[in-house]
């Protein structure tokens, strides 16, 4: 049985801080709010289960409760700037980037769609000086604001996709079961870091187009207790200056999921919400020939549409 696989990883500013300017980026997140629920809508039009890996912070009120709601160990980042808990200012002045529950209960109103963790507080466990120790109570924070909504986690994504083996039995300890891996390609394994500098990057940003790292179609590993669901491609957001290429980016993703179909392999599909922020009609335009096409080869081949959560050891088929 092969399987469709979503992860969305739902961050607001948090995912972004260190990187970003809030003047350049704001409409990126804005614009999210506004297109979650239309993703919303049309995975239910087209039955599609989606996992949504959402930063703990975004689940706060309002600045009080985050300025309260802190794990007992703080990271130690060797880059302060990486830190959520250095940005009091910024989420003083601009709350609407930083937090948003609401959006989050329209996911849970949502059939189909899980609710997993993407950290607390966004955490680097690939930054030096972050420890499993502060990983732990980080992830300890994140079930208590994920409780206060009536959410258990059974599933993890790694913010930066920085899945280091060290902390993974901090994650079973959790009682988390299921996260998201890196595809098994030199160029992915370890996550945002690309190797081979400048060449490295030109390949993966063509990668988007041109099956130049093969079809990425995973399989589960179950170690010790938990479930590596990979990932397979990133969904690139749409480019008015790349348009001309768009049929080549949708055919990458198209192909990649049949090869896994065809396979009883799965395709990981991941994405943020925020990449949708901007021109979000053409991207709501191109998932939705996306979905069209898993059903497609659902109807030839019986493709399934699953969370990351389904491949727990308690629910797995």
């Amino acid at each position: 049985m092969s399987d469709l696989v979503i992860s969305l990883d739902l961050e607001l500013f948090w995912g972004v801080a260190d990187s970003r300017t809030v003047e350049g980026y704001r409409k990126n997140i804005e614009g999210s709010f506004a297109a979650i629920p239309r993703m919303l809508s049309m995975f239910k039009q087209y039955d599609v289960c989606a996992t949504w890996a959402t930063v703990g912070m975004t689940m706060c009120r309002d600045v009080n409760q985050w300025m309260e709601m802190q794990p007992e160990v703080l990271p130690t980042y060797a880059r302060g700037e990486c830190s959520s808990y250095t940005l009091l200012q910024k989420v003083r002045e601009y709350p609407n980037l930083f937090f948003n529950r609401g959006v989050v209960e329209k996911i849970l109103a949502t059939p189909g769609q899980e609710l997993a963790t993407h950290t607390y507080s966004h955490f680097y466990c690939g930054e030096f000086g972050a420890t499993p120790a502060q990983f732990a109570a980080d992830l300890a924070c994140a079930q208590r604001i994920a409780a206060e909504l009536g959410v258990r986690y059974r599933s993890i994504v790694f913010p930066r996709n920085q899945t280091r083996p060290e902390y993974l039995p901090e994650v079973a300890k959790a009682g988390i079961q299921v996260y998201r891996g890196n595809p098994n390609h030199w160029l992915y394994r370890d996550g945002h870091v690309t190797p081979g500098g400048i060449a490295g990057r030109a390949v993966r940003f063509a990668d988007t187009w041109c099956p130049l790292t093969g079809q990425h179609v995973g399989k589960p590993v179950r170690h010790d207790g938990l479930v590596n669901v990979p990932a397979s491609l990133f969904l690139r957001p749409w480019s008015p200056g790349l348009q001309g290429l768009e049929l080549l980016r949708l055919r990458r993703v198209k192909k990649a999921m049949a090869a896994a179909a065809k396979s009883d392999g799965i395709f990981h599909l991941w994405w943020h919400p925020h990449n949708f922020g901007l021109d979000p009609d053409q991207n709501l335009h191109a998932l939705e020939l996306i979905l069209q096409d898993y059903q497609r080869v659902r109807d030839q081949y019986g493709m399934r549409s699953v969370t990351m959560g389904d491949f727990a050891a308690n629910e797995a088929a």
